[in-house]
C-alpha cells in the first residue's frame, strides 16, 4: 500500500514537470520560427483570399466542394490582415499557439486509443518536433497543415469519446471545416473506420455519412476551375513508380535519412504491419492505418516538402511509442513495480537522441530556403515604405529592376498588401517584352541597386523610346 501511495504521489509529480518540458523542449526548436516574415506563399495565399469579395469565402465553407482555394485558411489569413495589417507577427504567434495546442490534443487522442500515458507521454515527445518538418512550427504558409490537422485529430477525439447526436453533428461540421482546409482531410472517414474494425465493431452510418460527404468533393477539386486543378505541382499519376517514390522521399525524411532505396518503401510499409498484427496490438495497427492512409492523398503527386505529413506524423509517433511501451513491459514482466521508473529512462533517453539528431540538422543545414525569401520581401516592405511611406489611390508604379524573378508575382502582392489598395497598378520591366515606351505614364519608378531599393526621377528614368 505504502508503495502505490508513493507511486501515486510522484505521477502526480510528474504529471506538470512532463507538461513543462514538452513546452520548453517545442519552444526551444521552433521560438526563431516566431520572427520569420512573410514568404512567397503568404503572399500568394493572403492576395488570393484579400482579393475577392467577403461573402465568397464564408459561402465556400458550406458549399465545401467549389474550386474556391481552401476558404477555411483563406479566412485565417484575411481576419488577422483586417485586424493587424501587414505585420507577420500575430500571425506568427497564432501558428505557434496552434502548434503548442496540437500537442495536447495528440496526448488526448494518444490517451484515447491506447489507453496508457506512457505511451501518450512518449507519443508528444516524438510529436512537438522533427527537424524535416520544420516549415510546420516556421512559415505561416503551413497554416492549412496546421488548421486540417487539429480539425481531423479533434474530430477523432469527438468520436471515440461520444456516440450522443450532438457529437455526430460535431464530428461532420469538423470534417467539412477541415476539408475548407486542406485536400489531406479526406483521410477522416478511413480513420474512423479502422477504429470501428479494431475496437468497436459497431455503428457505421456517421462513417457512411462522412464517406457520402467526400464524394462531392473530391469531384469538385479534380474537375472544376480551381488552383490546384490544372497545375503540374499538384498533377496525379496513379503510378506504381510515383507512389514509390514520394513514399521514399517522405520516409528519408522521416528517418533523417538523404538516401534509401526505393524498395526499403514498401518493404517497411509492409513489416510495420506484420509487425503489429504479429504482436495483436490494434494500437500499432491504428497508427500503422493514420500512417499509411494519411500519407496516401500526397502519395500520387509530385512530392513536397515534410510539412505534409504532419496529419501522418501522429500515426508515426504513436506507432513507434506503443512499441517502445510494449517492449518495456516485455522487459519488465515479471518486475512490474519498475515500469514507471523505467518509463522516466527511456522518455529521458528518447528525448535525449531526438534533440541530438535534431540539432544536428540544424547545424549541418544553414537553411538559407527558409530564412532568405522572407528577408527579401521583408527588405521591400520595409526599404520601400521608407522611400514613400504613403501612395494616393490607386497610384502606377513601375520597378525598372528587383530582386525577384522574372516569373514572380510577389513584387505586386507586397506593393498592394502594404498599402491595402486593390485599385493601385504595379508593373515590373522583368515581366514585360521590352522597356515601356512612355515614361510619364507612371507617378512613381523605382529600382533596385547595390542591394537596395532606390526611387528614379528625371534625368535618372531612362529616355522615351
Amino acid at each position: 500500500m505504502r508503495q502505490l501511495w508513493n507511486e501515486a504521489r510522484l505521477r502526480k509529480l510528474l504529471h506538470p514537470l512532463t507538461v513543462a518540458f514538452l513546452l520548453a523542449w517545442f519552444l526551444f526548436f521552433t521560438w526563431r520560427g516566431i520572427h520569420l516574415y512573410f514568404d512567397q506563399d503568404d503572399m500568394l495565399n493572403l492576395y488570393l483570399a484579400w482579393s475577392k469579395p467577403p461573402g465568397e469565402a464564408w459561402r465556400a465553407l458550406l458549399f465545401y466542394w467549389s474550386d474556391f482555394y481552401r476558404p477555411l485558411g483563406g479566412l485565417f489569413y484575411t481576419s488577422i490582415f483586417a485586424v493587424a495589417g501587414f505585420d507577420p507577427l500575430p500571425f506568427r504567434v497564432i501558428c505557434l499557439a496552434l502548434g503548442v495546442f496540437n500537442i495536447g490534443l495528440c496526448f488526448r487522442l494518444t490517451r484515447l486509443v491506447s489507453g496508457s500515458e506512457r505511451v501518450a507521454a512518449l507519443a508528444c515527445l516524438l510529436f512537438a518536433f522533427h527537424p524535416r518538418l520544420l516549415e510546420i512550427w516556421y512559415r505561416t504558409a503551413t497554416i492549412y497543415d496546421l488548421l486540417c490537422f487539429t480539425l481531423v485529430w479533434l474530430a477523432v477525439c469527438l468520436y471515440v469519446e461520444g456516440r450522443s447526436a450532438a457529437a455526430a453533428v460535431g464530428v461532420v461540421v469538423l470534417y467539412v471545416g477541415a476539408l475548407d482546409t486542406k485536400e489531406a482531410a479526406v483521410c477522416l472517414p478511413v480513420i474512423l473506420c479502422a477504429w470501428e474494425l479494431l475496437f468497436r465493431r459497431k455503428a457505421w452510418k456517421l462513417i457512411a455519412t462522412l464517406t457520402v460527404l467526400t464524394l462531392p468533393y473530391i469531384y469538385g477539386k479534380t474537375h472544376g476551375h480551381g488552383l490546384l486543378t490544372g497545375n503540374p505541382f499538384y498533377e496525379a499519376k496513379y503510378t506504381w513508380a510515383q507512389f514509390e517514390g514520394s513514399w521514399t522521399v517522405y520516409l528519408q525524411y522521416i528517418f533523417l535519412r538523404e538516401h534509401l532505396y526505393p524498395w526499403a518503401a514498401p518493404c517497411l510499409l509492409a513489416g510495420m504491419l506484420v509487425i503489429a498484427m504479429a504482436l495483436r496490438c490494434r494500437v500499432m495497427t491504428f497508427a500503422w492505418v493514420t500512417v499509411f492512409f494519411g500519407t496516401l492523398p500526397v502519395s500520387f503527386i509530385p512530392y513536397r516538402g515534410g510539412y505534409v505529413l504532419y496529419i501522418a506524423w501522429l500515426g508515426w509517433v504513436l506507432y513507434a511509442a506503443a512499441a517502445l511501451v510494449r517492449l518495456q513491459d516485455i522487459a519488465l514482466r515479471r518486475h512490474p513495480q519498475y515500469r514507471l521508473g523505467l518509463a522516466c529512462l527511456v522518455f529521458g533517453l528518447t528525448g535525449w537522441r531526438m534533440g541530438k539528431a535534431s540539432l544536428h540538422e540544424k547545424r549541418t543545414d544553414p537553411l538559407h530556403w527558409l530564412y532568405d525569401p522572407p528577408a527579401q520581401i521583408q527588405q521591400m516592405a520595409t526599404e520601400m515604405r521608407a522611400l514613400q511611406p504613403g501612395f494616393p489611390r490607386g497610384a502606377k508604379m513601375l520597378f525598372v529592376d528587383d530582386p525577384f524573378g522574372a516569373d514572380e508575382w510577389t513584387p505586386y502582392f507586397v506593393m498592394k498588401l502594404a498599402w491595402h489598395d486593390r485599385e493601385m497598378v504595379v508593373d515590373r520591366v522583368k515581366m514585360m517584352p521590352g522597356p515601356p515606351g512612355d515614361w510619364k505614364g507612371y507617378g512613381y519608378v523605382f529600382t533596385f541597386r547595390d542591394g537596395h531599393y532606390r526611387r528614379l526621377y528625371p534625368p535618372d528614368i531612362p529616355p522615351e523610346r
